[in-house]
């Protein structure tokens, strides 16, 4: 009986073949039901009521029906491994014959309703910058990006995938709401619009649910090599002659600074995008100075232009302004009109000179001497709702806009200035922004233990939904004073994030506290740019979708599940377990080490743990926090100019990794001008391949080797040897 159903459900997959269009259904509660079969192998479902609307269709992630299609066999619906079984208000959907959830809509007086019930996945993953837990089980979220002063910015990426490997992305529309399943309870989604559509797809591992992802929303873009070191902010900084001090006093307190951040007290009136405060007198003069340095400079914009703004008439000649449904410019009183100004109005990204406008103005901005964009408040923060986007009303366009805004500068720049690496640091997004060179980071978290606690979930969900590039508000954004230690703790685990930036209300530089926070803070800055090689050839890697962060689930899918919130990934082989406590609540921390050899990152020493106890147990010690490396690491370093690799050998380890370098500066990475070195381990035995263009790699490498007296063994090969093979000693 059951080789008959297996040789049915064969014959009835290959009549899918025969089959060209979705199918439609008409549930017995008037519901409209649709699904179809896509060429990346998901399945599109749409279940709509007569009053529904898909207001910005246009705009919603699309995929490609495939030319194959679901046929009917009995009460199910049959399309390659997968089938749909109709119920009377709903459907069930099963993959190889196993269900994968069932779900039932709900019409009521103003939204639809579906309820989700997942057979056998328990944990749900990504979704963007939204949850406070990595598991998005038990959470609830109105779908709808703002940034919540001294909680977080809310990103929402409304794609997850389970422990399963399901992935679903919903075309969310503004203030849909869903809740994800705890237990018992089912998975709910509610849309205001009356129509609920996702993708479903069943894929062979978790890793693949975010690769696929990454690869649809085209996120695939290096950053300038600079902007992964450390930068320093505050709101901010106040003069010109200030910001000098600042770069001479890193110089004096011998501490790296990768580039500086200005806030809003670059420019006089919000919306001049241009040097018009006269506390920054000569940038030509400012930026002459900074090169000399070293060290890079951005600036912060928003997309609000105060009427005495130097760009206003511009843009209202433009028609680049929002208007409301009659066609009349909306003006508002905000707090950010700084000055005397009367009012101000919203930059629209969907008018067709949008990217002209960005791209002028910003272009001038790097002419004088500015190296990187803060794109601020743009969710945008406290839009009227009068507010129309063309044709979309702001609710409808919200999440869309800061995708729209990112689009317009960097499509601008590109025109003005092709070859330039552009780096955006933006406090929103929503699908797809990465592709635009676009960083966020959490919002103006508050200055505080939890807050410290959550951001591993926020810089992890976000790298799994799309966006690789991730920093968080080190130190704490408010109130103005951070506590010693807390601002320690926060600099000790930023140094492991891909994007690492102290900022706050108040000062966040190292020197500010005392000589003892100043040191460890300098080790953790100094660590960060010793691991400038690891860390650039692994944001590499986010170009074939491997996040930066990575969850601890990627490393051991059998991890205990509270440890994917308190601990992650950096890289292919460095664990990180952030101390989120004071010490006078926590003096010893505990860490979850998957199975194999461990070792502690700082000394090389190799953790002492018994077999299947995987809970490591260490006293806190306020210079460091656990960081530790698995055995067959191969980890890329430099120091004082010298190149390092350093590698954990060890019997019957075999184990890769590529050190990929480029300019650091240009677009020419895109056309092939970049060198990898592909380093194999084998037992002993290290060997390099060399791919690319040599003159990116150095000619010689120092390999570090732990030894068993706790002391490191150095041997220096030229890169020929390497790439001959050499023996480790």
């Amino acid at each position: 009986m059951l080789m008959k159903k297996k040789i049915t459900f064969i014959l009835l997959a290959s009549l899918c073949f025969f089959a060209s269009a979705a199918t439609k259904l008409t549930l017995s509660n008037g519901i409209k039901l649709t699904f179809e079969g896509c060429t990346d192998n998901s399945v599109r479902i749409e279940a709509i009521c007569k009053t529904g609307s898909a207001p910005a269709k246009e705009l919603e992630l699309k995929r490609k029906a495939s030319k194959d299609q679901f046929v009917q066999a009995g009460d199910s619906y049959v399309w390659r491994d997968y089938s749909i079984e109709p119920s009377e208000n709903g459907y069930s959907i099963l993959f190889k014959g196993k269900e994968l959830y069932s779900s039932k809509f709900v019409e009521e007086k103003k939204v639809l309703r579906e309820l989700r019930t997942w057979s056998e996945a328990k944990s749900f993953y990504g979704f963007g910058q939204a949850g406070r837990k990595t598991d998005l089980r038990n959470q609830s979220f109105t779908i709808f990006n703002v940034s919540k002063y001294g909680d977080h910015a809310y990103i929402f990426i409304p794609f997850y995938f389970t422990e399963k490997a399901t992935s679903v992305y919903y075309n969310a529309n503004g203030k849909d709401w869903i809740f994800f399943q705890d237990g018992e309870d089912s998975q709910a989604y509610t849309s205001l619009y009356k129509r609920i559509e996702s993708y479903v797809c069943q894929e062979e591992n978790t890793k693949d649910c975010v690769k696929k992802f990454y690869k649809e929303t085209e996120t695939s873009c290096m950053l300038p090599k600079w902007a992964y070191g450390y930068i320093q902010s505050k709101y901010g900084y106040k003069t010109q002659q200030e910001v000098v001090n600042l770069v001479n006093d890193f110089k004096k307190h011998d501490i790296p600074l990768d580039a500086v951040v200005l806030d809003l007290f670059w420019f006089r009136k919000m919306g001049d995008i241009y040097w018009t405060s006269p506390d920054f007198p000569n940038p030509q003069e400012l930026d002459n100075f900074m090169e000399e340095n070293g060290v890079k400079l951005i600036t912060i914009t928003e997309p609000f232009f105060s009427t005495a703004s130097q760009n206003y008439k511009d843009l209202k000649s433009m028609n680049l302004l929002c208007k409301d449904k009659k066609g009349k410019i909306v003006l508002w009183r905000d707090w950010w009109l700084v000055d005397k100004d009367r009012e101000g109005g919203l930059f629209n990204p969907l008018g067709k000179k949008a990217s002209k406008f960005m791209g002028s103005r910003y272009s001038k901005m790097v002419e004088s001497g500015i190296d990187g964009f803060w794109t601020d408040l743009g969710e945008p923060e406290g839009a009227k709702d009068t507010i129309f986007y063309g044709k979309y009303p702001e609710q409808v366009f919200h999440n869309y806009y800061n995708y729209y805004w990112s689009k317009a500068l960097f499509e601008g720049m590109k025109a003005e200035h092709p070859d330039k690496r552009i780096f955006i640091m933006s406090r929103s997004a929503t699908t797809g922004s990465g592709k635009f060179n676009v960083s966020v980071w959490s919002g103006d978290v508050a200055v505080s233990w939890p807050s410290l606690s959550n951001q591993v979930a926020y810089g992890v969900n976000t790298g799994l939904s799309g966006l690789p590039y991730w920093g968080s508000d080190v130190g704490g954004f408010t109130p103005e004073e951070s506590p010693e230690e807390l601002y320690v703790r926060w600099q000790q685990f930023g140094a492991f994030t891909p994007i690492y930036r102290a900022h706050g209300t108040g000062s966040r530089e190292p020197y500010a506290y005392s000589k003892e926070a100043e040191e460890i803070t300098r080790d953790a800055i100094k660590t960060r740019k010793a691991l400038l090689p690891y860390i650039y050839s692994t944001a590499r890697q986010t170009m074939n979708g491997i996040p930066m962060m990575r969850p601890m689930f990627f490393e051991d899918s059998e991890i205990p599940s509270e440890y994917n919130s308190t601990q992650y990934m950096f890289g292919d082989s460095i664990l990180v377990s952030p101390i989120c406590k004071p010490k006078i609540l926590e003096t010893e921390h505990t860490t979850y080490l998957p199975e194999g050899n461990w070792y502690n990152f700082y000394s090389l020493e190799k953790v002492s743990i018994q077999k299947g106890k995987n809970a490591l147990v260490t006293k806190n010690s306020i210079n460091q926090i656990p960081v530790f490396i698995k055995e067959g690491a191969i980890i890329p370093a430099q120091k004082d100019g010298e190149n390092y690799i350093f590698v954990i050998p060890a019997e019957n380890v075999q184990n890769t990794f590529t050190l990929y370098n480029d300019d650091g500066e240009s677009e020419q990475y895109k056309e092939g001008s970049f060198a990898e070195l592909q380093l194999s381990l084998s037992g002993n035995s290290l060997r390099g391949k060399v791919i690319g263009d040599k003159k990116f790699l150095s000619d010689s490498y120092t390999i570090v080797v732990p030894a068993k007296n706790g002391t490191f063994s150095k041997q220096k090969v030229l890169l020929d040897e390497l790439c001959s093979g050499i023996q480790l000693k």
